[in-house]
């Protein structure tokens, strides 16, 4: 554990900094492990050479840590678009107080900006308070979840945690030779009634036509989820990606998903919603 002293010079000092995280652009600051200090550092155990992304997976896990005490369902939306987490980019920049504002003003919760206001500085005392204490450990799974939560810019409390094994990973973009390969070779994919492609809706990570390069594969894959799918199409990827990008709904393509979350990634092909736009505009 990574201790904090009591009522001491270092933790009045690392509380005073608590308020250079929600400025500005919150977590997603530029120079974040400067506006922490040095005293703020040591207490929730970030290394003075950590890499900034380290320092936001930190930051971010010691305060969801803290929210984790609240059971007002309201307060991870309030908290986050504090925070700048799950926040469109184009109100990242707009500081606590603009993104709260976006926030009441775009509907998005039915209370007042005040009272938003008023329920993040609740939290903020908790969080003060917790410097105080001992601070848990931070395990590698932690670590995993905050990268995650960061790069798909995403609150961990609408994280998809129900059967986590029936959801693929979805790895990084391909390269240009593999993505040429993949549009022009015969896939496999399950099929509804009328022998269209059918979308897995994925959580947070929205629709996705799951493809496969050989039948096999489909097949063992079916065998270990128990899915049950009306039919199996046969069709090019080309033909595939056509299909993603005609639907209303924004839609990937992901081939060779595994069964088992986290196992194979590198086997894995996706191509974001945004790719498929683009590929159908080259087309």
């Amino acid at each position: 554990m990574v201790a904090s002293a009591k009522e001491t010079k270092l933790s009045r000092r690392a509380k005073d900094r608590l308020h250079h995280i929600h400025a500005r652009a919150g977590i997603r600051q530029e120079g974040l492990g400067r506006a922490l200090g040095p005293e703020l550092r040591a207490i929730w155990g970030i290394p003075e050479d950590a890499e900034p992304e380290r320092v936001r997976e930190i930051v971010l896990l010691r305060l969801n840590r803290v929210l984790g005490r609240f059971a007002d369902p309201l307060m991870p939306e309030i908290v986050w678009t504090a925070y700048n987490l799950g926040v469109d980019p184009a109100d990242g920049e707009s500081g606590m107080v603009g993104r709260l504002r976006g926030l009441v003003g775009r509907g998005q919760v039915a209370v007042s900006e005040r009272t938003c206001t008023r329920r993040f500085y609740e939290f903020l005392a908790s969080v003060k308070n917790s410097l105080d204490g001992f601070q848990e450990d931070l395990t590698g799974e932690d670590f995993r979840l905050a990268s995650q939560w960061l790069t798909r810019n995403v609150r961990p409390d609408r994280e998809e945690l129900a059967s986590p094994s029936a959801l693929p990973e979805v790895p990084r973009e391909p390269v240009s030779p593999v993505l040429r390969t993949f549009l022009e070779r015969t896939v496999w994919g399950p099929a509804d009634p009328a022998g269209a492609p059918l979308p897995a809706r994925l959580g947070t990570h929205g629709d996705w036509f799951c493809v496969f390069t050989d039948e096999r594969l489909l097949t063992e894959y079916r065998a270990a989820t128990g899915a049950g799918w009306p039919r199996i199409h046969r069709r090019t990827g080309r033909e595939v990606v056509a299909a993603a990008a005609g639907r209303a709904v924004a839609t990937g393509v992901l081939v060779n998903p595994r069964p088992i979350r986290g196992s194979g990634i590198d086997a894995a092909l996706p191509l974001s919603p945004d790719s498929v736009a683009r590929l159908t505009v080259r087309r």
